[in-house]
């Protein structure tokens, strides 16, 4: 599925989108300047924008213009987070492309993600709205929750699928759920045709994570280096199944080797290995797919159009994506 026929029918949205989002973060400073041109570049399908755009959509051809002032604000904070995130993970590549933390100092990239935050923030309060303020408040404690959640789990080494969808909830669900939150207010949607939309958003971030996750066992470039989560002690879905089917001696040795935290890389590949011939890809899988389809028939729900159309190609688009 080609991301631009999902983007052709909110493209005017997304103009409009791109042009706020360069002018919001407009600098004296040369290296922010520097900085912002790459984050643009490597910046991926910026879905969580369309996603909103297209959400609004469903309601009405004509988007009021706080619905893209939104889409701005969240995907500066969205924007901000990774940057945060891969200083403290020390990343060195996101999609392919160098983080600021290896162009930068890790100082200078903490201060960069700031300086977008801040940003966020400045936009929001333009935008006036106190419902809205609320939202962005509430998914701001929600990322960072679920961030430090992710540590907390890492660091007792706790192994529980309830835990990891709680997680996941906070870190990848909760941006979209917003996301369709707000669109639905910025275009007077009921509440219940709201409800319907943070459904779909929830399904949507569940299993974009999963997708992400599966990523982490292959070894084609997709962004980040294979086995990368499990060398930051961060147990993902297949992992978790495999070590609840797989026979009682062999898990416990899997086991063993996580609470150990050091990994060599035949541990990594031992522990990878081990997820695949347990089923734990086929598993999560089956989940994300799950998910989406739950996500499809609540979109059916909604009057056939374009927007519903990219909606449901959307739903392809996160299950086969490849990066």
């Amino acid at each position: 599925m080609q991301i631009e026929t999902i983007q052709a029918p909110v493209a005017p949205f997304l103009e409009s989108f791109r042009e706020q989002y360069n002018a919001v973060l407009q600098s004296k400073s040369e290296w922010l300047t520097i900085a912002i041109d790459h984050l643009y570049s490597s910046n991926g399908k910026q879905l969580r924008p369309l996603f909103m755009g297209l959400m609004a959509s469903l309601f009405t051809d004509e988007l009021p213009k706080e619905t893209v002032e939104v889409a701005v604000v969240l995907e500066l904070i969205h924007t901000a987070t990774l940057i945060h995130d891969d200083v403290i993970d020390d990343s060195d590549e996101r999609r392919g492309n160098a983080t600021l933390n290896t162009l930068y100092y890790n100082n200078v990239a903490v201060l960069m993600g700031d300086y977008i935050l801040t940003s966020a923030i400045k936009k929001a309060i333009e935008v006036g709205d106190l419902m809205i303020l609320s939202k962005i408040s509430e998914l701001g404690k929600q990322l960072t929750e679920g961030e430090i959640i992710q540590y907390e789990t890492a660091e007792k080494v706790i192994l529980d699928e309830k835990v990891y969808f709680e997680v996941i909830h906070e870190k990848t669900a909760a941006l979209f759920i917003t996301c369709a939150e707000i669109a639905a207010h910025t275009v007077n949607a009921s509440r219940e045709e709201t409800e319907k939309c943070k459904r779909v958003a929830e399904l949507f971030g569940y299993a974009f994570q999963i997708r992400d996750d599966i990523f982490d066992y292959y070894d084609h470039n997709v962004g980040k280096p294979t086995g990368n989560d499990i060398r930051e002690g961060k147990i993902t879905l297949p992992l978790l199944h495999a070590l609840e089917v797989a026979d009682s001696d062999v898990s416990r040795e899997i086991r063993q080797l996580l609470h150990q935290k050091k990994f060599s890389a035949g541990d990594i590949h031992k522990i990878i290995s081990f997820a695949k011939e347990n089923g734990g890809i086929e598993y999560a899988r089956e989940k994300m797919e799950t998910f989406l389809n739950e996500a499809k028939n609540i979109l059916k729900e909604f009057p056939d159009s374009k927007y519903r159309s990219s909606l449901l190609q959307m739903a392809d688009y996160i299950s086969y994506r490849k990066i």
